[in-house]
């Protein structure tokens, strides 16, 4: 059973949540603040979902307290811009609160099935015959790609959703990116512009 930790400042927001999880088969605990969670070993965790805005701090503070444990941020302070920043903080995924229960059991399952085999592959390299840094350094590897490889599927999917009704100037605004840097992402993703 995966084991899932709660870090949100709204009791009524914090025990909904809680129920949903438990009720989709997740261990949970929960706290009220950053400060709670720092009480807590992030290593008995399979995932973290913190609101962003804390007592005490952010909740992308979570990221470098627990750099192998994956984190989940929400907010009710929902932007492109605050969404972009979370995941280059390395936040695994962003949703947006009030959340939709399906739209949350999907994220959460598909990030605990991607930490899965992330965790499998570092297991492979050290068994080989690689040096002992080998095996840090492709695992360092291995994380920094899927964190990339979600950004990359973030930003895809934006893209998609949005080309038809919004101009090029203003995806590149909600994204908090210039047009060049709009253009550039596409091309090396392989997303065509819409005529």
């Amino acid at each position: 059973m995966n084991k899932i930790l709660i870090v949100e400042d709204e009791d009524i927001i914090r025990s909904a949540l809680k129920k949903l999880l438990i009720k989709n088969g997740f261990d949970v605990v929960d706290v009220g603040s950053l400060d709670q969670a720092k009480q807590c070993r992030f290593r008995d965790f399979d995932l973290i979902i913190s609101d962003q805005r804390l007592p005490g701090g952010q909740g992308t503070d979570l990221i470098a307290l627990a750099p192998h444990t994956p984190v989940l941020i929400m907010t009710s302070y929902a932007s492109m811009r605050s969404a972009v920043d979370a995941m280059k903080l390395g936040a695994v995924d962003y949703i947006s609160k009030p959340f939709d229960h399906k739209e949350m059991i999907e994220t959460v399952t598909r990030i605990l099935a991607s930490s899965a085999s992330l965790l499998a592959k570092p297991i492979e390299v050290q068994r080989s015959s690689l040096a002992p840094h080998e095996s840090v350094a492709a695992t360092e590897a291995t994380a920094t790609s899927a964190t990339n490889k979600s950004l990359d599927d973030y930003f895809i999917q934006f893209v998609q959703e949005h080309e038809a009704t919004l101009s090029e100037t203003l995806i590149a605004e909600k994204l908090g990116i210039s047009r060049k840097s709009l253009w550039e992402r596409r091309q090396k993703l392989g997303i065509p512009r819409k005529k």
